[in-house]
């Protein structure tokens, strides 16, 4: 009983303390009020999304398409009233379009099959042709049982699929529920080791030396399942650096498509395809870029607020949930901001990332050249990859004058779904903060903080150098279940609604973290963890 009054008394004062947190930190409706306003009634965003998505089309990083969206989304933040923009370059490799992918089963019947190219690889140079061979290879250790045998082959490289024990009743397209949004805001303490990525390292580096003992053996092209059912086809590849293009063209086929071969194969009959891909390099420019503009700051020097999402797209679709709906989102905001003329104590800077899809490059760029960084681990193979892999394991951090100056970053990356709460990585001293930017819009479904955290895309490289930086909680609708990643990734997808509500959203955030007396509050910059002495195989089995 006596336990059960001092838990009871605890929650009390949390609360309250919680309330005064709340009543201290304004909100002002007058300019809520002015952001719905321009925000619904005088919206640009399905335009600007559509002109991105529609006109321009899909932008794999380092294509001419991206460039022009680069050159488009520029010229866009200029017409609206934003200064300072400009176009920041990164290296990144080679670019690479196609035209051209078709694909037909000759033998023991002719049948168009649907696949696409996989990024990065070479085109045909003409049809090709070879009858199919499934192999099993998991490292190098694998190739020698294969050696004279792929000569003229069309290699599979994915055995039968095991059935999905999905539900084929549940829903493709969904809103989270109260019950979800709850559950988000328990907090998951962190328990056990740090997550160990080396497996997923291993396969990264092991591609090129696959592909090149493909094209040593003599296979003529290389064929790979969508992982995706229903026709889908998700065909993102990563050998993107100059000099380790791949020599051998490779596709990935619809599992529909796919595992009739294998059951074809299984019956001990021969198949054989012809294979078509039309594919162009470009080297003209091995940068890519990140659009940034912005509305100025009071003073000389002031501090920053920036929002942001990645330009970037993979290459079958037209990108237009992943991510033109983010990117269009955080062009509304700037434009609904500078329509109504705000003059901010902080600049607001919006950023519109590259190379989000083949590891958060642009992200990485930005933080690293003028917020902080951290060494490169001194080991050839893990400095060969994406800084994603190591960069939060990596120390010291070493700060640069533009980390005092961040307030915060605002990102937006999960489809069109509006925005339903933030998740607050681990900052407490937040949450009474966003609760209260959240209130004026509790009746468009948004009021959730979380304070966990959520990964996969740009935020990430500020929050591993102690910066505050955050992905709002959005609906899924359809965005995990059939878009991400795949060709149906086009407007038709799109809700209008959400976007216009997310832009609203986005919009005010970034308006009252201008505008506070003070920079928003900040985590203790991260320190090395402890020491782990990971377990092997055997002894986890034990």
């Amino acid at each position: 009983m006596y336990k059960t009054t001092l838990k009871t008394m605890a929650l009390c004062i949390s609360i309250a303390v919680a309330g005064m947190a709340n009543a201290q930190e304004p909100v002002d409706l007058d300019m809520v009020n002015r952001i719905r306003d321009e925000g619904f009634n005088h919206s640009h965003v399905m335009d600007t999304l559509g002109y991105m998505t529609d006109i321009i089309g899909p932008r794999l990083t380092g294509s001419p398409q991206l460039r022009q969206a680069n050159d488009w989304t520029l010229e866009k933040f200029r017409e609206w009233g934003l200064k300072n923009g400009e176009l920041e370059g990164f290296e990144f490799g080679r670019g690479w379009s196609f035209t051209k992918s078709v694909v037909t089963m000759t033998a023991p019947r002719e049948a168009q099959l649907y696949a696409l190219p996989l990024s990065w690889h070479p085109g045909t140079d003409g049809p090709v042709q070879g009858e199919v061979v499934l192999i099993k290879i998991d490292s190098d250790k694998d190739f020698e049982k294969y050696e004279g045998e792929l000569d003229g082959k069309i290699v599979l490289l994915n055995k039968a699929k095991k059935a999905s024990s999905k539900d084929p009743s549940m829903p493709k397209y969904r809103r989270l529920s109260d019950d979800e949004l709850e559950a988000r805001t328990d907090f998951n303490v962190p328990v056990g080791e740090p997550q160990d990525s080396k497996a997923f390292e291993k396969r990264f580096l092991f591609e090129q030396e696959l592909f090149a003992f493909l094209k040593k053996e003599g296979a003529v092209a290389v064929v790979r399942r969508s992982p995706r059912d229903a026709a889908m086809i998700e065909a993102s590849a990563y050998l993107h650096k100059t000099g380790q293009s791949p020599e051998i063209p490779a596709i990935a086929m619809s599992t529909e498509d796919y595992e009739r071969i294998l059951r074809i194969l299984d019956r001990d009959m021969p198949v054989s395809l012809r294979i078509e891909v039309v594919a162009q390099y470009h080297d003209e420019d091995t940068k890519a870029y990140n659009t940034l503009a912005e509305i100025p700051g009071k003073g000389s020097n002031p501090q920053i607020v920036m929002a942001g999402a990645h330009l970037d797209s993979w290459f079958i679709g037209d990108g237009a949930v992943d991510n033109g709906a983010g990117s269009a989102v955080v062009m509304e905001a700037a434009r609904i901001l500078a329509a109504l003329n705000i003059k901010p104590k902080r600049t607001i800077r919006f950023a519109l990332w590259g190379g989000e899809e083949q590891g958060l490059y642009g992200s990485e760029q930005y933080v690293r050249s003028r917020l902080a960084d951290r060494p490169v681990i001194d080991d050839e193979e893990r400095s060969a990859l994406p800084a994603f892999f190591w960069f939060k394991e990596s120390w010291p951090i070493t700060t640069k004058p533009g980390h005092q100056k961040l307030s915060a970053y605002f990102n937006l990356d999960n489809g069109s779904g509006k925005i339903r709460g933030i998740y607050g990585e681990g900052n407490a001293a937040l949450k009474p903060i966003f609760e209260r930017w959240f209130s004026p819009f509790e009746d468009l479904g948004a009021n959730t903080v979380s304070l966990n955290k959520t990964g996969g895309t740009d935020h990430l490289f500020f929050q591993w150098v102690g910066l505050p930086a955050f992905q709002f909680i959005q609906d899924p609708l359809d965005y995990g279940s059939r878009l991400h990643h795949t060709q149906i990734d086009t407007l038709d997808h799109v809700s209008e609604a959400d976007l216009k509500q997310a832009a609203v959203i986005m919009a005010t955030f970034l308006y009252h973290a201008a505008m506070r007396d003070e920079r928003l509050p900040r985590k203790p910059l991260p320190t090395k963890p402890p020491e782990f002495k990971r377990k092997s195989k055997e002894e986890k089995e034990e």
